[in-house]
């Protein structure tokens, strides 16, 4: 950035900033990776069903393949809305509903009070729609995440309701801490419902009839989306992590990015809203190579597993199996959790 209210202006390494150059690397981006897919689809024992690939199935398929493998088809497909998965869609949704609001007003927004923000926004789901004079119609905004929440409204699952509402609140203040306020000029939010101006694709086929679908995980984009490239994504998490899954995340939105949008971004900004922190990573060939590997390795262990499903001779022990639904049959996991892992990532296992 100019400064911390203007948007990336780099050119990409390895480019020359010429229209049309970032569209060249994003084709063949496109070709390889749908080459790389058709291949493993071809290769599969049996027919292969529904493969939804974004940051989470390829975080678990690079980090313990076994465990992927052993989700089925619940967890290959589209997982599902829960609390910590919806909250950046919430928080962008109730983000662009809050602008909303004010460009209807005439007035500049005011700074985002995030739980009131997200409250607003719920309620408004189940509002009327703009210009129906009250009486019926569909919803203020429409979303998958959206819709979502209005069934758990109507199921008065209070439950489901407040935990949304914290974690999207959550989530909603460190981004607004972070970025700052009021946003950049050219920041563009990315699947947020309601009427913002448009944003480019977020997700992309290899083919017209796969089964694979390919979603970007990044909450916006920052610069005009042009032919030169010279635009980044940006990536906010609610809590820092480790190097290594910021590193594989930037590369895995680039890649997505580049594939969903058409055009190679020039960087990919990560955020974290517990520290403040900005890491900013440049977008070069062996960036996007590095997020190709990750999107391609989640259709190879689709496609593995209707050949071999479960194995636990392939696990990678981690903190991850604390939490793993595969735990009880997997031995390498146990002893993990025995030895090692007895102290890290939870309360010890008495």
């Amino acid at each position: 950035m100019t400064d911390r209210h203007g948007p990336p202006t780099p050119r990409p390494p390895g480019r020359s900033g010429r229209t049309g150059e970032a569209v060249g690397v994003a084709e063949r981006l496109r070709g390889s990776v749908a080459e790389r897919i058709a291949e493993l689809l071809a290769g599969a024992a049996h027919p292969v069903g529904d493969v939804y690939v974004g940051w989470h199935a390829a975080r678990d398929a690079a980090t313990c393949p076994a465990r992927y493998r052993g989700q089925g088809p619940e967890g290959w497909a589209f997982p599902g809305w829960t609390a910590p998965l919806a909250a950046a869609s919430v928080g962008r949704a109730a983000l662009a509903h809050h602008l909303d609001e004010a460009d209807r007003s005439g007035l500049p927004p005011a700074l985002p009070d995030p739980l009131p923000t997200i409250r607003l926004w719920m309620r408004a789901l189940r509002g009327p729609a703009a210009g129906s004079g009250g009486g019926g119609g569909p919803p203020l905004e429409r979303s998958a995440v959206g819709d979502w929440v209005a069934d758990a409204w109507a199921a008065v699952d209070t439950a489901t309701l407040t935990a949304v509402a914290a974690t999207a609140a959550r989530w909603l203040a460190g981004f607004v801490r972070v970025i700052g306020w009021p946003l950049p000029p050219k920041l563009g939010l990315l699947k947020a419902s309601g009427p913002p101006p448009p944003t480019p694709g977020t997700s992309w086929r290899p083919a017209k009839a796969s089964p694979v679908k390919v979603d970007m995980g990044a909450d916006a984009r920052l610069g005009r989306v042009t032919g030169a490239g010279r635009f980044g994504l940006l990536v906010h998490r609610v809590t820092t992590g480790d190097d290594a899954s910021l590193c594989d995340r930037a590369a895995f939105e680039a890649a997505a990015g580049g594939l969903a949008i058409g055009v190679a971004p020039a960087e990919v900004l990560v955020t974290a809203g517990d520290t403040g922190d900005r890491a900013r990573v440049a977008v070069d060939d062996g960036l996007l190579a590095r997020g190709g590997d990750l999107i391609t390795a989640v259709v190879r262990e689709r496609a593995t597993a209707v050949d071999r499903g479960f194995d636990a001779a392939d696990a990678s022990p981690s903190p991850a199996c604390r939490r793993c639904e595969l735990l009880a049959t997997c031995s390498p996991g146990q002893a993990w959790i025995a030895g090692p892992g007895r102290w890290r990532g939870g309360l010890p296992v008495l």
